[in-house]
């Protein structure tokens, strides 16, 4: 019986692909000699991407002595989907020997030269099937391709747009993307990579080329969007995660980047990046010295003593920096009218807002999602407020751009002869030895092996955040730099030298360095080196010399010391 050809290229154009393709398998068994329902099978198992089985068919059917251009071509196809570029040359090139004034032949060759790094070859036979027809989409394009991959851009962005101008297409654009972002133009990368999407609105890559794009040029709003609409396609793309996230946190969306992790944690619970995203962007918006800070009696007891000597039932209190909405509390408990507190993370603001009500502070106490500087009287604060509270100190005293935060809030928010606590606070040192912590800081011998060499890229600036390593104390307390918040201003930079004469000879490895606060009169707090604190918030800081120096009780030594509004830095003077 004649097999029903019309009846097996229909169920394949309905969609019913493994039921034809079983049917003329059968067929191709049972008449072995039908060329015709072999060159069908051949085509149905190319068009599902069985290019093996494919191939396999099209060799059968082969007659190299009387060449079919149609099987020629395809055996040449199959070879280059499966990789072998070799074996598509091959056959390629017998197929323009044979048919010289096929364009496609030309071409198709010249994207097996491509694949093949062959650059200067691919362009000649491009340019040899553009010669016999000047609107090959597939010409114009290998010949970009090549022209890209050698490095010639210029002439490479000319075939693309010639390629596009014929029929646009998505690896032109993207490709004349990649030439712009090469050499340093991204507008116009921004531009290809778009018209790309128009074309292929779920290619994840195109997404993260234009998000790239976008982000090389600070349009972070932009970037995030597309990165977002990555992850809708990809959501398990790690690389993409952590781009949009940062991009989020840089333009102070921290709570969006927070979100984004556990929105695809939603779906996919097992998501590694997602889960660590989220954790390291808590990091990022919760430092972990919130919780000891807030557990430190000595300073907890401090801060209640000193607003317990200012606050008054008429005062109003504004508070920069409001973490937990602790010290609010305290102003509020202590009878304030009413205290604003602001809080530049909106995370931590929001939370803040919750212990407070949890508290039943509510009604005495307004959370400002915004830093100091954006808070505008009659819009944030009915008017200035009486007292000003900060407490936005780092280790250093100076790393939460405290000095900037108190001359705005001085000059705008406060009343005119209004208090501020801390009324002033102090950079303290001291020179410093002692073995347990030397052995942190420098090493000379391990093991019989002289290892001094490592000191010379060992930091000279170490947070110290162990309490037992029992630094001693070489000289007197210094106060390095003093900051008056009450009476000053403004607060300069400032560079001196410090003589220091020591207390006790030993071996010396640097200086020490602390904080003091003063809160109000005979109410201070200062994390001084000498006193083991079981929980603290605030760590000292080590500044080390080159190398350890041997020092008698009484020895001067001339230490520079300097800060810039932002930091302190302390070394041994030439």
């Amino acid at each position: 019986m004649k097999p029903n050809i019309d009846a097996l290229k229909k169920n394949f154009r309905e969609g019913r692909h493994a039921q034809a393709i079983a049917e003329c398998e059968a067929l191709c068994r049972q008449d072995p000699g039908n060329l015709e329902i072999k060159r069908l099978c051949a085509t149905m198992h190319a068009l599902t991407q069985s290019y093996s089985r494919a191939l396999e068919l099209l060799h059968q059917i082969r007659n190299p002595e009387q060449e079919n251009a149609d099987v020629l071509f395809n055996i040449a196809l199959c070879e280059r989907e499966l990789k072998n570029f070799t074996g598509a040359q091959q056959y390629f090139k017998i197929y323009t020997d044979k048919f010289p004034n096929s364009p496609d032949g030309w071409a198709s060759l010249a994207e097996c030269k491509f694949q093949l790094n062959e650059f200067s070859e691919g362009i000649s036979l491009a340019d040899r099937a553009i010669k016999l027809d000047a609107s090959s989409l597939a010409a114009w394009t290998v010949r970009g391709n090549c022209q890209k991959s050698a490095g010639q851009f210029e002439d490479a962005l000319a075939s693309y747009k010639k390629a596009n101008q014929i029929q646009p297409a998505v690896e032109c654009h993207f490709n004349a993307g990649l030439i712009f972002v090469e050499t340093g133009k991204p507008a116009g990368a921004i531009d290809s990579f778009g018209q790309a999407i128009k074309l292929a609105p779920k290619l994840a890559k195109l997404r993260v080329a234009r998000g790239d794009a976008f982000n090389s040029v600070g349009k972070l709003q932009e970037a995030v969007a597309d990165y977002k609409a990555t992850l809708t396609l990809t959501p398990a793309d790690a690389e993409t995660l952590k781009k949009a996230t940062l991009c989020l946190l840089e333009s102070g969306q921290g709570n969006e980047a927070l979100q984004l992790c556990r929105d695809i944690l939603k779906v996919h619970p097992d998501n590694l990046t997602a889960k660590l995203g989220a954790e390291w962007v808590l990091s990022q918006l919760v430092p972990i010295w919130h919780v000891p800070m807030m557990n430190e009696p000595e300073r907890n007891k401090a801060f209640y003593d000193g607003l317990a000597s200012l606050v008054t039932p008429e005062k109003v209190v504004f508070e920069i920096g409001t973490g937990s909405g602790l010290l609010a509390m305290m102003a509020a408990k202590l009878g304030a009218k009413k205290v604003f507190t602001c809080e530049a993370v909106g995370l931590i603001a929001d939370t803040a807002r919750k212990i407070v009500a949890r508290n039943n502070y509510q009604g005495q106490i307004t959370v400002l999602a915004k830093p100091s500087h954006a808070i505008q009287i009659e819009q944030d604060l009915p008017a200035k407020a009486d007292i000003l509270v900060h407490e936005i100190f780092s280790s250093e005293l100076l790393g939460e751009h405290v000095l900037p935060a108190i001359e705005d809030a001085k000059a705008r928010l406060l009343k005119p002869g209004g208090e501020v606590l801390p009324s002033s606070a102090s950079i303290m040192i001291a020179l410093v030895s002692g073995d347990e912590l030397g052995k942190n800081l420098y090493v000379s011998e391990s093991f019989g092996f002289d290892l001094r060499e490592f000191n010379a890229i060992h930091p000279k600036k170490r947070p110290l955040y162990r309490e037992d390593l029992a630094p001693v104390l070489m000289s007197d307390d210094i106060e390095a730099f003093r900051f008056d918040f009450r009476r000053d201003a403004t607060f300069p930079a400032e560079r001196k030298e410090i003589k220091i004469t020591t207390t006790q000879g030993g071996l010396c490895y640097g200086v020490i360095q602390w904080i003091r606060i003063e809160l109000a009169e005979g109410v201070h707090f200062e994390n001084h080196p000498s006193r083991r604190r079981s929980v603290s918030n605030w760590q000292h800081t080590i500044y080390g010399f080159d190398a350890p120096i041997h020092l008698n009780e009484g020895s001067v030594v001339s230490i520079n010391a300097t800060h810039d509004r932002s930091r302190p830095w302390f070394d041994l003077a030439s």
